[in-house]
């Protein structure tokens, strides 16, 4: 199985998501937009992981990459195909689905809580979650929900954290792959003298446990689907394929 990981931003990485990619044995290729490298062909990959970045969705004259990149995911998830968006990836896909991209009402960094809708509490990759979860969140817009899209969390001050696309789209505006050197590096290289950094440091190590434990609670059932998918679909070829050899036509399984 192998994923495509999207960068935009060098410090931004996949964190705790690549790890668990890798305990399954995925094959893992990262390109970092933000470095010059450009998308490959997407034929070979299975899922697609947008990370977040500075950035806004519509800087496009700043950062020339997102015109490619807007492409390259709206025709990867008009086809139905396996994606999770986190931060800038999350409005990356509401935007390639419609929605708008706006500032928020203030800035989210630091540690939050937020809810399960009731869609939430009935999706296969988020069910097992708590009514009302931890969070990490480092951003200061925000999207519409997209026509066809299924919300799954929601906050006070921002009331579209999740939501899913078809079967296997995800989306999400807060951090579950963040890691503590992640974290520390973000609040080492930030100068703005409102995000509150001792708060954030002296509730890492109590916060971050927790986190972890979700980001797998998600990742197990939505890898599994995959996996399951991939299976079925190369069984069904294999079999026409041994149909044909032998003069038959096999219905597969």
């Amino acid at each position: 199985m192998k994923a495509l990981i999207v960068t935009h931003h060098p410090e931004e990485g996949p964190g705790l998501l690549e790890t668990i990619l890798r305990e399954r044995r995925w094959e893992v290729t990262e390109v970092g937009l933000w470095n010059g490298e450009g998308l490959p062909d997407p034929t070979p990959f299975h899922l697609l992981i947008l990370m977040g970045g500075p950035m806004s969705v519509n800087d496009d004259a700043l950062h020339p990459f997102l015109v490619e990149e807007k492409t390259f995911v709206h025709r990867w998830i008009e086809e139905g195909n396996p994606t999770i968006g986190i931060c800038l990836g999350a409005q990356l896909i509401a935007h390639c689905l419609g929605g708008r991209i706006y500032q928020g009402p203030q800035e989210e960094i630091g540690w939050y809580e937020t809810m399960l809708t009731d869609e939430g509490k009935r999706d296969p990759c988020l069910g097992a979650f708590p009514a009302l979860f931890p969070v990490f969140q480092w951003h200061g817009e925000t999207f519409d929900l997209p026509d066809d899209t299924i919300l799954l969390a929601a906050s006070h001050d921002y009331p579209h954290q999740a939501f899913r696309y078809k079967d296997s789209i995800y989306a999400f505006q807060f951090h579950l792959e963040i890691t503590e050197r992640m974290i520390q590096t973000w609040l080492s290289e930030n100068t703005v003298g409102k995000v509150n950094k001792h708060r954030i440091r002296a509730f890492l190590r109590l916060r971050l446990p927790a986190i972890h434990q979700l980001c797998r609670n998600f990742m197990q059932p939505f890898l599994q689907s995959i996996e399951k998918g991939y299976d079925t679909s190369a069984r069904k070829d294999l079999t026409a394929t041994e149909g044909q050899n032998n003069g038959t036509h096999s219905r597969g399984i």
